[in-house]
């Protein structure tokens, strides 16, 4: 950690890095590319209950904030994957020692637990 960091520049850091996956279905959508490249049919199937709309968004987001890349297949119809950036990885393990802290020390909400399980 760089020296003489302010508490300020700590929080202000901080807040940077939550508000990079901050809007709803960034986690999700993080999560899936971790497991590989992925085309948008199969990132909207596997997110489950999104709008097409919501989903296009949140991947534009990502994009933007260099978290995921987009590559279009010049073909005809047109194929578009989705895949991490180096930027995203690095990310990806941020979130997974954050679910390893939540695991350990959040109740777990069986009710939800129990309908994911279904």
């Amino acid at each position: 950690m760089p020296g003489d960091v302010s508490d300020y520049e700590m929080v202000q850091g901080t807040r940077g890095a939550l508000e990079l996956i901050s809007s709803k279905w960034s986690v999700e959508v993080l999560y899936l590319l971790a497991s590989g490249t992925r085309r948008y049919s199969e990132i909207l199937y596997d997110v489950g209950e999104i709008s097409k709309k919501t989903l296009t968004q949140t991947l534009r987001l990502l994009e933007r904030r260099s978290l995921i890349r987009r590559h279009v297949y010049a073909e005809i119809p047109a194929r578009v994957e989705y895949s991490l950036t180096d930027l995203g990885w690095n990310l990806t393990e941020v979130l997974m020692a954050l679910y390893e802290w939540s695991a350990a020390h959040l109740p777990r909400d069986d009710a939800h637990a129990d309908a994911l399980a279904a």
